[in-house]
């Protein structure tokens, strides 16, 4: 379920879609969606090392998914293959 983010004016809404491992450890991965100037909504990744004692920092992507409402955002997110999310964290290192 996502939930809201106020940022002055801006409004985000971010989910955690899935935990995934890789390189060594599990990563939690989130979808941080916001409003476009235009009317549409862009999405993002954020992929959160899930633990304290991990080496790794988080690591985002730019924006990488696009629609006309955030549900369209969330739900193309949650169809990403597993295997496509691994090759983005690792373009992300």
């Amino acid at each position: 379920m996502p939930f809201q983010v106020h940022h002055g004016q801006a409004k985000e809404d971010a989910a955690t879609i899935c935990r995934l491992s890789a390189e060594g450890t599990l990563w939690r991965v989130r979808v941080e969606s916001w409003e476009g100037k235009d009317g549409g909504v862009s999405g993002r990744f954020v992929f959160e090392p899930d633990g304290r004692e991990s080496r790794y920092a988080t690591r985002a992507s730019g924006p990488a998914l696009r629609a006309h409402r955030r549900e369209e955002v969330f739900a193309a997110a949650h169809d990403m293959p597993e295997q496509r999310l691994r090759e983005l964290l690792h373009s992300l290192s």
